[in-house]
């Protein structure tokens, strides 16, 4: 079997830890148009949606990720309703509200 490095990228294997994910969420187009999207899973390299409008492949898009803000991001496939974009700069998931681990204050906190 070939390594990673000697198969095309589009065949190489994805590195990044994906976290499921079960949120609505906005793609926006510059002023050409903005589509809402059932975010399915996020990692820091990109996400994966339903959306029942096409979206062009190759694309970039600006996603809004709560805690975050617009994430610009390339759209990479769309098949059906799904559709995945790798973020041209990688997010922190620590900040991303989607994935934030949830905390309660201490007790007696005001």
């Amino acid at each position: 079997m070939k390594s990673d490095r000697e198969l095309p990228s589009y065949y190489r294997e994805r590195h990044a830890k994906r976290t499921k994910v079960q949120a609505t969420a906005s793609i926006r187009h510059g002023d050409w148009y903005s589509v809402e999207v059932r975010i399915r899973d996020v990692s820091q390299r990109g996400f994966m949606a339903e959306c029942a409008d096409p979206v062009g492949i190759g694309s970039y898009v600006a996603l809004d990720v709560p805690g975050i803000g617009a994430v610009r991001a390339q759209v990479r496939w769309q098949i059906g309703g799904r559709m995945g974009g790798m973020f041209l700069d990688p997010i922190s998931l620590s900040r991303c509200e989607w994935t934030a681990v949830k905390t309660t204050p201490p007790s007696g906190a005001a």
